[in-house]
């Protein structure tokens, strides 16, 4: 029974002790999980904070490179247009050399030239000089045997002139007797009888000269419409072509569309260099190998032009060398003006005018005057002036002179405070032209007095220029709105009745009502109306404004 008791305590120890290390062994299993998750979520927390700071530090490394790569990125920038602009003054530098060496050569060539001249001239003067000399000889000889002669002849004129003085005395002795004779037959003394006889002639020759004179005028009258008609219309036939200028715009082609890009440039600072320096539209779009240069004035678009072709040939297309490349295309321009003007001036074989004013004359290619291009309207009424002097038997020479020169001032008038024909006439003045070609070109729309044949010979010779078909490019609604204008102003006057504008808007017929305007306030009318039409409408030319008043008295007999 002990031993049973003793077996049991055993087993109830060991189960005792089984389920005490059970137990301890789940507690400490529990207790190793907390400790395992606190740890877990320890790791956590500081994995997090790791992958923050490391992703700021990662921001800050990231920003500082940007930056210093920035830095370094505009530095080299700034450093390679450093070397652009280097470049372009050493290209500069060297063209300017180039032209100094040649103008140096140039300058060489022409003083060996001229020396050589010289040289050769010498020797043909040597020779002259030996060749005169024998002449002079021989004319010493001549004039010794003529002055030998001179003195016989003089010997022998001297007796003769004493024969016939002794003869003039026995002559006059004669006619003073015949002329008493005659004084006592007439009953007159020789002073009265000339008197009466000269008395006689000089009414008989009043007579005859009046009636020759009136002859004259009528035979004048009867030919001279027909034969001004005549010398206009010789002279249109003889000069009618088409100088119309209608365009505003150029077109430089382009060799490929990937220049247009680069004509732009980044976020389009080429473009707007290029607009800012020549002052002209570009027109960059779709049209292919093409870019069009937009300006209404032809000087800046010709400019523009050239310099865009040479920028493109030139592949280099920057701000500067768009300002560099423009200032070239400008002496470009004003040297062809300078020779565009002599060549005219050669053309029409006037010689003797400055230069500074065949330079207003070159000009005068790159300015329009309603579409007609100013140069050759200018040559045109030259020709036109030479051809219709010639026909009167004036001198054609001083006719085109005033033909070519009586639209300068259209060239440099700067505001529209004076007329540019006066403005004309003083440049003419100030570079010593004559005054007939002054007078010319002052009076040629009625400004100032005409005071010589010249000037009508270039107000007709205008009007035909600018108002043949095909002279001016004018539209047909401007042209019917001119004409509208026109006779609306004509009819705001009291008195008025009708007005009519003919001869394609070249006079304007006003008929009045006689019992509201007199014969004086017509012309008073017809001053008013031109004054209105000058003062509000643009017109080429000229207006005359006729005004009309008839009475007119009806009676029937019966």
């Amino acid at each position: 029974m002990d031993g049973m008791q003793a077996v049991l305590l055993l087993a109830v120890a060991i189960v005792a002790f089984s389920a005490g290390l059970g137990s301890a062994w789940w507690i400490s299993a529990r207790t190793a999980k907390g400790k395992l998750r606190s740890a877990r979520e320890q790791a956590s927390a500081i994995i997090t904070l790791a992958e923050g700071e490391s992703t700021a530090l990662k921001a800050r490394i990231v920003k500082k490179a940007r930056t210093e790569l920035d830095n370094e990125r505009a530095e080299f920038y700034a450093q390679r247009t450093a070397l652009e602009k280097e470049r372009a003054k050493l290209d500069q530098d060297k063209q300017q050399f180039r032209a100094k060496n040649d103008r140096q050569r140039k300058k060489l060539s022409n003083r060996n030239r001229r020396l050589t001249k010289k040289q050769k001239l010498l020797g043909n003067a040597a020779e002259a000089i030996a060749i005169l000399q024998a002449e002079s000889e021989k004319i010493n000889r001549q004039a010794e045997s003529l002055r030998a002669s001179a003195d016989k002849l003089m010997q022998q004129a001297s007796q003769r002139i004493g024969d016939l003085d002794a003869k003039e005395h026995q002559l006059n002795s004669l006619i003073n007797d015949r002329i008493e004779k005659l004084e006592v037959i007439a009953g007159l003394t020789q002073e009265q009888a000339h008197q009466h006889l000269r008395e006689e002639i000089i009414g008989k020759a009043q007579e005859d000269a009046a009636l020759e004179l009136l002859e004259i005028r009528d035979e004048k009258e009867r030919t001279a419409k027909h034969e001004a008609q005549k010398i206009v219309l010789t002279t249109m036939q003889r000069l009618a072509t088409d100088e119309v200028e209608p365009n505003s715009v150029s077109v430089v082609p382009v060799p490929s569309e990937s220049i247009k890009g680069r004509i732009i440039g980044r976020e389009g600072r080429n473009l707007r260099a290029f607009e800012a320096v020549a002052k002209v539209d570009l027109l960059i779009d779709d049209t292919p190998g093409a870019v069009v240069v937009s300006s209404f004035d032809p000087y800046r678009r010709e400019i523009a032009r050239i310099a865009l072709s040479r920028l493109i040939r030139d592949g280099r297309i920057h701000p500067a060398s768009v300002e560099r490349f423009v200032n070239k295309a400008k002496k470009t321009v004003e040297e062809e003006i300078r020779e565009i003007g002599e060549r005219t001036a050669l053309e029409l074989r006037l010689r003797g005018m400055k230069k500074d004013l065949t330079s207003i004359v070159g000009k005068m290619k790159y300015r329009t005057s309603y579409g007609q291009s100013l140069l050759s309207h200018s040559i045109q009424v030259a020709r036109l002036c030479s051809l219709m002097a010639a026909e009167m038997g004036l001198d054609a020479r001083t006719a085109r002179r005033a033909g070519l020169l009586h639209d300068i001032g259209k060239v440099l008038q700067e505001s529209d405070d004076q007329p540019h024909a006066l403005v004309g006439m003083e440049y003419c003045k100030r570079y010593k032209e004559h005054p007939t070609v002054c007078n010319a070109v002052g009076s040629h729309h009625d400004e100032i007095e005409m005071t010589t044949l010249y000037a009508p010979i270039v107000q007709v010779c205008d009007a035909i220029s600018g108002a043949r078909p095909g002279a001016r490019h004018i539209r047909r609604e401007e042209y019917l709105e001119r004409l509208k204008d026109m006779e609306e102003i004509a009819k705001s006057f009291d008195g008025v009745g009708l007005a009519y504008a003919i001869q394609g808007g070249r006079e304007l017929r006003v008929i009045v009502q006689h019992t509201r305007i007199s014969d004086q306030g017509t012309r008073e009318l017809a001053e008013n109306i031109s004054s209105r039409i000058q003062s509000e409408l643009t017109y080429p030319g000229q207006v005359n404004v006729t005004v009309i008043r008839e009475v007119r008295g009806q009676a029937t007999a019966r």
